[in-house]
């Protein structure tokens, strides 16, 4: 079998792509190739329990500009209409629990299901659709691209069918439909969002400026994302759980020693402004210009 790493392709990089990354990489003290590759080792060695999908498309190339129907893709309403019985709304049909699994796309990497949204099915049933793909080698089966949580609840409520959409683009605009989905939610782990961007520009061959405008961030805000996959591993799970926040992330990166400086800040509870004060004052915490 094809070793995961070798389906994420740093030759393929747009030059758009290429300077957004080149920047996320400067302070890490080494080559971009060599940045990115440890980051792309790291993420497959985390992600092999999970394999690639066997129908994968193969990547494409610049070209892969997003086209304007996917570009459009709303995120879900907080308060989302009510369904009754399997009256799903238009472009949604009732499919069988049982016929889906995961995409496997690596945009939410936890599988943590909320018990308020399990509650919430229990009393009143899935009413945002999922989106899913329609697996190549079994028609009869689904990958879901949005909606991961919302299946693992259904699945706990007992649910034998929940409404789905059919969607039939490739990675690069799944992984943008289930970022915008999650972004929208507001509670994605920035480290889960540099992973997303990560996937996007290596294996996907995206190019900065088409994940900007789909999402509706800007290239600086995906450098700052993308840089956080730099701090240490344990660093990363801090902030991926939410005890420390994006700031936070971004104050450690400034520092030399940013184990230490994590301490303080969980050990004082000390927010992004008053840890940088304790930080430019403390001996032993040394911040970078």
């Amino acid at each position: 079998m094809t070793p995961p790493a070798a389906n994420w392709r740093l030759d393929n990089l747009s030059a758009s792509a290429r300077a957004t990354a080149e920047i996320a990489s400067l302070g890490a003290g080494m080559s971009l190739s060599a940045w990115l590759t440890r980051l792309i080792e790291d993420t497959c060695a985390r992600e092999a329990a999970e394999a690639e999908p066997d129908n994968a498309a193969p990547a494409k190339d610049v070209s892969l500009v997003a086209p304007p129907a996917i570009l459009k893709i709303e995120p879900p309403a907080t308060a989302e209409p009510l369904l009754s019985g399997d009256a799903v709304g238009a472009g949604a049909q009732m499919l069988a629990v049982g016929a889906m699994a995961p995409a496997g796309l690596g945009t939410r990497r936890t599988e943590e299901t909320p018990e308020p949204l399990i509650a919430d099915i229990v009393k009143r049933g899935v009413r945002q659709p999922l989106l899913v793909r329609r697996l190549a080698a079994d028609t009869e089966r689904y990958e879901i691209v949005c909606g991961h949580r919302r299946w693992r609840a259904a699945q706990r409520a007992g649910l034998a069918r929940v409404p789905a959409a059919l969607f039939a683009e490739d990675d690069a605009q799944a992984i943008l439909a289930s970022l915008k989905e999650n972004l929208a939610l507001g509670d994605f782990s920035p480290i889960d969002e540099a992973h997303a961007y990560l996937r996007l520009l290596t294996r996907c061959s995206c190019d900065a400026g088409t994940i900007a405008r789909a999402l509706g961030r800007d290239r600086r805000h995906i450098v700052r994302t993308m840089r956080f996959l730099g701090l240490p591993q344990r660093l990363q799970e801090l902030v991926g759980a939410g005890t420390l926040t994006a700031d936070h992330a971004d104050l450690l990166l400034d520092a030399a020693n940013p184990e230490s400086l994590a301490e303080m800040i969980m050990g004082e509870r000390l927010s992004p402004e008053a840890a940088r004060e304790r930080a430019e004052a403390a001996p032993g915490i040394e911040l970078r210009a």
